[in-house]
């Protein structure tokens, strides 16, 4: 045992053993790789699936992004142009305020909206296709399902919903007021 604390001091006292450390540290903190087998090896309930590990996406970065709650941006009816518009906006948004971490949920697949910025991009079957005869159940019961899901996947506190026309100043509002507040003194 005592050949053990000499080791440790002695490399602590190596030349650069302290940036090589902070890097170190640094390096296991942003991996997602590293973040997901220590969820999984450490998951107290192992009952149900285990949550996803939403990031912040590309637009934030830091230590600390991995403890603001996850929003789902739920986008129904809209076209392929008003999605990508609405998620350039989530990201402003989400780069001013620095408090949420996006889901976008469409029913139109415009996967290469979110891409850029790294957003987990969830499709919902598109109600002009849905077929009642074959999934013996309404859209609605559909969409209420896969939320739900999508809900206890992510572990999303949040949610707005926004149709044809994108972000609404309501939505806006929602999504800006997400970011951390500091204490009243």
């Amino acid at each position: 045992m005592a050949w053990k604390r000499r080791f440790t001091g002695w490399l602590l006292r190596l030349p650069g053993a302290g940036i090589a450390r902070r890097r170190v540290v640094g390096w296991l903190r942003r991996s997602t790789t590293v973040r997901s087998l220590v969820k999984r090896v450490f998951a107290i309930d192992t009952a149900g699936t285990l949550p996803l590990d939403v990031t912040a996406g590309r637009v934030l970065g830091g230590v600390g992004t991995e403890q603001l709650p996850v929003t789902l941006v739920v986008i129904v009816g809209a076209e392929a142009k008003t999605v990508t518009a609405t998620v350039d906006e989530v990201a402003r948004i989400q780069l001013m305020t620095a408090g949420f971490r996006p889901v976008i949920v469409a029913d139109v697949p415009a996967f290469a909206s979110a891409r850029p910025y790294g957003y987990p991009f969830e499709l919902l079957l598109p109600e002009s296709e849905w077929d009642v005869s074959e999934h013996a159940t309404t859209w609605d019961d559909y969409v209420r399902r896969r939320v739900g899901l999508l809900f206890a996947t992510y572990r999303a506190t949040a949610s707005i919903t926004l149709g044809r026309d994108g972000l609404d100043h309501t939505s806006r509002l929602v999504l800006s007021s997400l970011r951390p507040v500091a204490p009243a003194a």
